[in-house]
């Protein structure tokens, strides 16, 4: 199943289930991302860059499910014995490695805009049970307009 039909396929359940649609949360430097429904938000911000930590609302002190660093400096998608793969999706490109344990990592970035910087994703360890909402996460990500003014993700209590 491609991540594409997977995300779809997750859209579809959510409507006919009746679930609330994801809060799309825009980050700087000028990147939109589908916040799942449910889930929190907890942000460490350095000089340059903000890091958050995607957690599940109803139980923040668990295990992540996902981080995003947003910035001009990031790291390369790295996993152990992992396999690497790039494509464009949104008029971005991404470069990811997967690996053993569950190791799922993703860089995202605009060719024609340096001025937008990068994300780089990465799966927690609630994503083991949860890749669905962790795939939709990456399927989400889109340029936002600039220049950005970053919304006030909900934050994890």
């Amino acid at each position: 199943m491609t991540l594409a039909t997977a995300s779809l396929l997750l859209l579809c359940a959510s409507a006919l289930r009746g679930v609330p649609d994801s809060t799309t949360l825009t980050l700087s430097p000028g990147y939109t991302v589908g916040l799942p429904a449910g889930y929190c938000v907890e942000r460490s911000k350095g000089p340059d860059f903000v890091v958050l930590y995607v957690r599940d609302q109803a139980a923040p002190k668990k295990p992540v499910l996902a981080g995003i660093y947003g910035g001009h400096n990031p790291r390369q998608p790295e996993c152990a014995n992992g396999k690497t793969r790039q494509w464009t999706a949104n008029g971005l490109s991404f470069k990811s490695a997967r690996g053993s344990e569950g190791c799922a990592e993703f860089l995202v970035q605009d060719g024609k805009s340096s001025e937008r910087g990068f994300l780089h994703l990465w799966f927690g360890p609630a994503a083991k049970d949860h890749s669905q909402l962790a795939e939709s996460l990456i399927a989400s990500v889109h340029p936002a307009p600039m220049p950005v003014n970053p919304s006030e993700p909900p934050a994890c209590k």
